[in-house]
């Protein structure tokens, strides 16, 4: 039994440490990319928020693992705090920033010009940019999307599973 108990701690150790990797891989895509928005220190404070209020009930592996459309965030943190999660508001708005950073899906041929820089953490010229190019013709791919001027392919790489084209 003592056996269980030690493995069990250990998976839930390495799952920490997975998501904490996570975390820290998504700040260093952001200093990668220039920090357009100054917003690798804003990611800290949001993914500490992240931690303190949904790790108190929730595996974070759950959430990282888990993109959604920035209305489904908003939605599930509703619920959650609707069923007695506990934090403060800027904690609760620190979550969203981050999970709309780091965890949001995002059409690339339809987003508003605020979500593009938000979630591909990008500054106005390269939005701009992608704006000006899906009103001529709308992107097909990944592939396509990197050949926008001002778009690092290693960032875009690392939010793959965050990005598609309709």
């Amino acid at each position: 039994m003592e056996m269980q108990h030690d493995v069990g701690r250990w998976l839930r150790m390495v799952s920490v440490v997975g998501v904490w990797t996570f975390l820290l891989l998504s700040m260093e895509d952001a200093a990668r990319a220039g920090d357009p928005a100054g917003q690798t220190g804003d990611l800290a404070r949001e993914a500490a928020s992240l931690q303190s209020v949904c790790g108190k009930c929730h595996n974070l592996e759950i959430v990282m693992n888990t993109p959604r459309s920035f209305d489904d965030w908003r939605d599930t943190m509703q619920k959650m705090v609707d069923r007695g999660a506990s934090g403060t508001d800027d904690q609760y708005d620190d979550i969203l920033d981050y999970l709309h950073r780091t965890m949001t899906t995002i059409d690339v041929n339809s987003a508003a010009p605020e979500e593009l820089a938000s979630v591909l953490g990008v500054p106005d010229a390269t939005v701009r940019a992608i704006v000006e190019r899906r009103t001529r013709k709308k992107f097909v791919d990944m592939n396509d999307l990197k050949g926008t001027p001002g778009l690092d392919a290693a960032l875009l790489d690392a939010k793959s599973r965050l990005i598609f084209f309709q």
